[in-house]
């Protein structure tokens, strides 16, 4: 599993104590905040990443972790969602004028 570029998705994240674990097929991988990309916010749950994975002890801990633009089609069909909320929403502001 180490120095090889790994995926999953965020499985929990703790903001107070600022780590949480990162769910993948082989297991749960350890991260801290300050391995992750800060102008991007804060970690959610589900989502994507890639990261590398080294040695921690006797487990492992991700690091570079990146974000992954989801593509599934559950990810495609919230973002047409939103996208047709907002378009009402500036339609109905528009005529309520």
């Amino acid at each position: 599993m180490k120095d090889e570029l790994q995926q999953g998705k965020i499985k929990q994240y703790d903001p107070e104590k600022g780590f949480g674990f990162i769910g993948t097929p082989e297991g749960d991988v350890f991260f801290h905040i300050s391995d992750f990309p800060a102008a991007e916010g804060e970690p959610k749950r589900n989502e994507r990443v890639k990261f590398v994975a080294v040695e921690n002890g006797e487990k492992f801990k991700a690091v570079r972790i990146e974000r992954v633009e989801d593509t599934s089609a559950k990810a495609k069909k919230s973002k047409v969602s939103t996208h047709n909320k907002s378009i009402t929403s500036a339609l109905l502001s528009n005529l309520r004028r």
